[in-house]
């Protein structure tokens, strides 16, 4: 799906009463969810152990 279907598609799910921060709060929320799966998708992640390691 391409970027613009995947914001026209977040904002369609959304009321008419819907206010500009809701909107926006989703849409870098989507932002946000397809950087993640693009990072594990190029095997860009940690374990739970490395993590506890880094902490």
């Amino acid at each position: 799906m391409s970027d613009k279907q995947l914001i026209l598609n977040t904002v369609q799910n959304f009321d008419d009463l819907a206010s500009y921060e809701e909107i926006l709060y989703a849409l870098y929320a989507q932002l946000e969810i397809q950087k993640g799966i693009k990072d594990m998708e190029e095997g860009n992640t940690k374990t739970s152990s490395e993590v506890k390691e880094i902490m």
